[in-house]
């Protein structure tokens, strides 16, 4: 299983963020960022390419989840390298 540690939380607005998160376990360790969107809204991206593509193209990525439950299940089952 993973850990995950926040390294920094941007605000946007008051309700709306985008959180580095470090995701790790004794082999390796991976940056995620997740934007989320006024607490119901999480949408994770494996890169800050694809958090720029987000904002300027409005490009949706493939992971989106609904509570903060649900994105750090994923995170701490998710196969890093």
């Amino acid at each position: 299983m993973n850990e995950i540690q926040p390294i920094n939380t941007d605000y946007l607005r008051s309700s709306r963020t985008i959180e580095t998160i470090l995701v790790s376990n004794e082999d390796t360790s991976n940056v995620f960022f997740v934007y989320n969107y006024e607490g119901y809204s999480f949408r994770l991206f494996e890169n800050h390419s694809d958090l720029v593509f987000f904002f300027i193209n409005g490009t949706e990525n493939q992971f989106h989840f609904s509570s903060e439950i649900e994105l750090d299940d994923f995170l701490r089952n998710r196969n890093i390298h």
